[in-house]
């Protein structure tokens, strides 16, 4: 991806429906409430990069806003100008809803059920679904936690994707998943691909230990996981970082959120809900 295109929308955690090479050629921002026509020539002043840990995100996002504003909506990255006309967005998400994932994504902007659009894209369970999940689920724990929730508010989603590497579940990607060729044999593009879903797993996992070290929650020692794995395994290569995963990985999240604890904490939640 090039340079530029790490600061557009099609790089933003906010469009669940792009993640590199892979997606529909229509992105869909939930901020805006807006389907995206031309992704990599947008962005915004709350541009969160999807390819950065947490830390690198907010300090990205802190000078990405000394140039883009929050107050005029998707901008043009060349000029910095509010796009005006149905070029760049369109706010009519019919076309999208054909494709479940798209559906998805809309529904989770046109309608305030957040959490149930992402435990639908769990259900679906594509390649695509789960890098939509993902990275709406990074937007939504963020929001939560600025808006004084917990880490727990992502305590779901982290169990979810914690099962997922635990079971050594990854859907292959199909063809119809890819949105450009990327430089290289298809073998290596499907292989990147693979790869970028497990990190991307670990990413969001990486995010809530970075949100319970607030607290000082022993989930805050998943925060470094994705840096790990990526020192680990050095290159991006599946099987290197699947072996990671067996040997550290794994002990990691089992030592950090066990079952048991899991459900002490969803049993929890659930009192505190109902005040009983």
């Amino acid at each position: 991806m090039r340079p530029q295109v790490l600061a557009s929308c099609a790089n933003c955690w906010f469009n669940g429906l792009q993640h590199g090479s892979v997606g529909l050629t229509l992105g869909y921002c939930s901020e805006y409430r807006v389907v995206l026509r031309k992704p990599e020539e947008t962005t915004c002043g709350r541009h969160m990069r999807k390819d950065l840990l947490f830390s690198s995100v907010e300090t990205f996002n802190f000078h990405h806003r000394k140039r883009f504003t929050n107050r005029d909506g998707v901008q043009k990255l060349a000029d910095l100008k509010p796009v005006s006309n149905g070029e760049f967005v369109a706010t009519d998400t019919s076309f999208l809803r054909q494709d479940k994932v798209g559906e998805a994504a809309a529904d989770y902007g046109d309608f305030d059920t957040k959490i149930e659009s992402l435990a639908q894209l769990r259900t679906i369970g594509t390649f695509r679904a789960e890098l939509a999940m993902l990275s709406l689920g990074r937007a939504y724990t963020d929001r939560c936690i600025r808006r004084g929730g917990k880490w727990t508010s992502g305590l779901h989603l982290l169990w979810w994707t914690k099962r997922r590497l635990l079971e050594a579940e990854l859907p292959d990607p199909a063809p119809s998943d890819f949105r450009y060729a990327t430089a290289g044999s298809l073998e290596r593009q499907l292989e990147l691909a693979s790869w970028s879903l497990l990190m991307f797993r670990l990413v969001f996992i990486s995010d809530v230990g970075v949100h319970a070290a607030k607290t000082s929650d022993q989930v805050r020692d998943l925060q470094s996981i994705a840096e790990r794995a990526a020192a680990g395994t050095e290159t991006p290569n599946k099987r290197k970082l699947l072996s990671w995963l067996k040997t550290t990985g794994v002990p990691m999240l089992e030592q950090a959120l066990p079952e048991k604890r899991y459900r002490a904490i969803t049993e929890t939640l659930l009192r505190s809900e109902t005040g009983t």
